[in-house]
């Protein structure tokens, strides 16, 4: 069961790692690859089929969330939703809008 640990820790980290680097297309070909070395991982270890799929979903459930969490932690104040509140444009404003009021 350690092993199943490591490696879905290690799926978490490549999540975080990708989410700071990469754009979500890097998913595309990062859970892939993630499936098949935990595959090959599980089978030298004797893994059955219902647990080594279980671990392998579970591997790419936490990689997908973790590199969510990155993205956010890293742009979620470009997307804040509070900026709009008080009606002043944020930090990131556009500067070719002409005023609404004539």
């Amino acid at each position: 069961m350690t092993i199943a640990s490591v490696l879905i820790v290690a799926s978490g980290l490549v999540g975080i790692a990708t989410g700071y680097v990469f754009r979500i297309w890097a998913l595309v070909l990062i859970s892939p690859i993630i499936a098949i070395l935990s595959a090959f991982v599980l089978r030298a270890y004797d893994f059955g089929m219902l647990a080594g799929v279980t671990v392998i979903a579970a591997c790419l459930a936490v990689c997908q969330l973790a590199y969510f969490a990155a993205t956010y932690l890293l742009h979620g104040r470009e997307a804040s939703p509070h900026e709009e509140v008080d009606g002043q444009p944020g930090e990131i404003s556009e500067q070719k809008i002409r005023s609404q009021h004539k």
